[in-house]
């Protein structure tokens, strides 16, 4: 059993804590958890032995404080740095991040907390969650315990893009339990700790085990890269050239749906049901997914774990990829237009010649190798005649969607009063920035203005219940409100405050 050199003193409370090593990819959430099993204090008492804080040790995915860690375990776990980034999600989620906000994020969870970090980080609005479920393989714990003296959880495993062991081949085992992990007060650990159910990861066959292992390995290796080493712009033409390359688009960049969709839909067929996947059900006839968010010439944000679901799909070793982002990063990669990639003669007179011979506007832009809008420039510019299309999604109906989503109307509900698809509301918003920031403003208003009214109906409802029972009523609404409208608690609800204090409720 690996223990550190000695207890720590904590003069403040006159006690001594037993330190066991932190294993290389052992996550710290594990640790604080053995440290609590070890000394035999509360959950709370060890949280601010170890970081000044009574809940900090109790975050599973990114804790904060590190600082005040290192300083109180005398640095025996390592830097801050290397304990965020290779003990925590941390590394797994700042390569995407810009340089100068990847380190803002570190330095503030160096030396505090950060309630706002999933949104910070995009997660929430990546659609594939921020509840990251603990998992682990129940061969590796057997082998712990042999080596190690205790079962943990590896950070690998953790990673929401690891679905399966890369070591023993077998898929993951999840820890369930119906508390959230944010009112936990204890640890969920492999073989001790909370209660919880154990559910394995729904894998088909040997294919999709092939699939999410490659998956899980490319998940490991971009998690140890430094944060804001990739660019998503740079990332776009890695993925455009990968996909001209295997015939999935075109010379230009525009991708050739039908092949593109058919390939995704084979190479990760029977694991659009695996948690965290399915993303990869918004492969449609008429919108590719994955490629359609993250090769376009000006890439939308994207979650790691779906720059991972191409990259797996695109290269066959990580080491191509990395080689092919070095390329792109090169003098000559870099000053070449987005989607170059050969020589292009007269393709408008190619263009022009498919129509005079008979084709669609359509079937000339394919064979020529731009996308359909591209053609019908060419054929105004032209003179050339043709049949346009009738628009399902009139001017009329554009104002009037637009409208709606002014005034923070559900895309859903806008798709269906205009009649058309909720992809098409979805796309008219990407396109237009500032359509949706007045959107998401607007949409906050109102669920801000639903949600006061909702808890107040509450409190007239049940004058005779404490904060406390209130919060156990289902859908009470009371954390939105904290995290996103405390001062108006404050103002509005002073006995309430005045009970729950200024410090976090949880």
């Amino acid at each position: 059993m690996l223990y550190c050199s000695g207890p720590i003193e904590q003069p403040s409370r006159r006690m001594s804590l037993n330190l066991p090593k932190l294993v290389a990819d052992q996550t710290l959430y594990s640790w604080c958890g053995l440290v609590h099993a070890w000394n035999g204090s509360s959950a709370t008492s060890t949280s601010r032995s170890l970081f000044g804080s009574p809940y900090t040790a109790l975050m599973h995915d990114f804790p904060g404080l590190l600082h005040h860690l290192a300083e109180r375990t005398g640095g025996q776990l390592g830097e801050p740095r290397d304990i965020a980034l290779r003990h925590t999600l941390l590394g797994y989620f700042l390569p995407l991040v810009h340089v100068d906000q990847a380190e803002n994020i570190l330095q503030r969870v160096f030396t505090g907390t950060m309630p706002e970090l999933k949104m910070k980080l995009g997660i929430a609005a990546s659609r594939i969650g921020g509840h990251h479920h603990l998992k682990g393989c129940a061969v590796c714990f057997d082998n712990d315990e042999e080596t190690h003296g205790f079962a943990y959880w590896h950070i690998d495993d953790q990673l929401p893009s690891a679905m399966v062991c890369r070591k023993h081949r077998r898929p993951l085992v999840i820890a369930w339990d119906p508390v959230t992990p944010v009112h936990r007060r204890g640890w969920l650990l492999p073989r001790s700790g909370l209660k919880r159910k154990w559910i394995e990861v729904p894998v088909l066959g040997e294919e999709q085990i092939d699939r999410l292992t490659t998956v899980a390995e490319y998940s490991a290796r971009f998690a140890t890269l430094a944060p804001g080493s990739l660019d998503s712009r740079v990332l776009a033409r890695v993925y455009q050239r990968a996909l001209h390359s295997q015939g999935l688009a075109t010379a230009k960049g525009s991708l050739r749906l039908t092949a593109l969709i058919k390939a995704t839909r084979s190479h990760f067929r029977g694991i659009e049901s695996v948690p965290g996947f399915e993303s990869l059900q918004a492969v449609t006839g008429d919108w590719p997914g994955l490629a359609g968010a993250l090769a376009r010439r000006q890439p939308r944000p994207g979650h790691p774990l779906k720059h991972l679901l191409l990259i797996s799909m695109l290269f066959e070793a990580w080491e191509e990829f990395l080689a092919a982002y070095e390329d792109t990063l090169s003098p000559s990669g870099e000053v070449a237009p987005t989607g170059a990639f050969g020589p292009q003669v007269c393709p408008i007179e190619t263009f022009r010649g498919h129509v005079i011979a008979g084709s669609s506007i359509r079937s000339a832009s394919i064979k020529t190798g731009v996308c359909t809008t591209t053609g019908l420039k060419w054929a105004k510019q032209l003179g050339l005649a043709y049949t346009p299309r009738t628009k399902v999604f009139s001017d009329e109906k554009k104002n009037l969607a637009r409208t709606e989503l002014m005034s923070g109307a559900d895309a859903g509900a806008v798709a269906v009063m205009v009649g058309v698809s909720q992809v098409t509301i979805n796309r008219m918003l990407s396109s237009d920035l500032d359509l949706k920031q007045a959107w998401c403003i607007a949409r906050f208003y109102t669920t801000r203005e639903r949600r006061r009214k909702h808890f107040q109906a509450l409190i007239r409802k049940h004058p005779q219940l404490t904060v406390k029972a209130l919060r156990k009523i289902p859908n009470n609404g009371y954390m939105w409100l904290y995290r996103h409208d405390r001062a108006w608690l404050a103002q509005n609800l002073p006995s309430l405050w005045a009970q729950i204090g200024p410090t976090n409720p949880d």
